[in-house]
């Protein structure tokens, strides 16, 4: 990644937690009290200025750069949540409670669980979790779909096959994670993806197969056969495209 592209990356994902939580109000809350609150002192440089450094160093593209070579992309990109956020809460708090006695303590404790437990995102949700349909203990459609390709095959998948497929049929392998973030995921997370510009990405990965939802599908603008992908096998969940470049291909049907 370019230098530019790390920064913009991190902007992206600094706006991903300003806009799905409020933790980063907590953050500043944090930083404020210390500051205007605490007296000198190495514990003050530590969890104030500290903090701030590692905000610094999570936007600066210089050190981005060193720290994504050592590091997944993930795993940096993390750091701001995890680093300083959870330490510079936790002194915070202690400080805090530190200050006052008996009820007042308690209720100020009760105040500061709430604000934590209201920053995120719940996880004990249907959304989130889902009734068990297999032994494997993840979406029967993924298997369903991974039954369908070949052992060895380098696959597009939809968002919602990321995450498992390999876990069913570790042969496979994937072109695009989880994580998103490349040109076709920008692309496939379109209300109606153009093929025109699909299709020379997908042919420039040298992908073997792109499964999809049918409900995508329909929505997709243009033909596959004229970018060189073609109907492989499906059902009413999933769609799957061999590329006619692909040693899997053995020609039309």
């Amino acid at each position: 990644m370019t230098m530019s592209e790390i920064f913009s990356t991190a902007i992206d994902y600094l706006t991903i937690v300003i806009e799905s939580s409020y933790i980063y109000l907590i953050f500043l809350f944090c930083l404020l009290w210390l500051f205007f609150k605490t007296k000198p002192s190495s514990k003050k440089v530590m969890f104030l200025w500290g903090s701030l450094f590692t905000l610094f160093l999570f936007l600066c593209p210089v050190s981005g750069k060193i720290m994504l070579f050592g590091l997944h992309g993930a795993t940096y990109f993390r750091i701001f949540w995890l680093i300083p956020i959870v330490p510079l809460f936790c002194y915070t708090a202690t400080d805090m409670l530190s200050r006052l006695k008996g009820r007042r303590r308690f209720l100020l404790f009760l105040v500061l669980l709430l604000a934590i437990s209201q920053s995120g995102v719940y996880m004990m949700n249907e959304s989130s979790f889902r009734k068990v349909e297999n032994h494997y203990k993840i979406p029967q459609e993924v298997i369903d779909t991974a039954d369908r390709l070949p052992d060895g095959a380098y696959i597009v998948g939809a968002r919602w096959l990321v995450p498992f497929i390999r876990e069913y049929n570790p042969t496979i392998t994937l072109v695009n994670t989880r994580f998103g973030g490349t040109a076709i995921d920008a692309e496939l997370d379109k209300e109606h993806p153009d093929l025109s510009v699909l299709g020379p990405l997908l042919q420039s990965v040298n992908c073997d197969f792109i499964a999809i939802g049918q409900d995508l599908n329909m929505t997709i603008i243009g033909k596959w056969e004229d970018y060189g992908f073609h109907f492989y096998q499906g059902d009413n969940r999933c769609i799957i495209f061999i590329n006619e470049n692909s040693s899997f291909y053995a020609g039309e049907p």
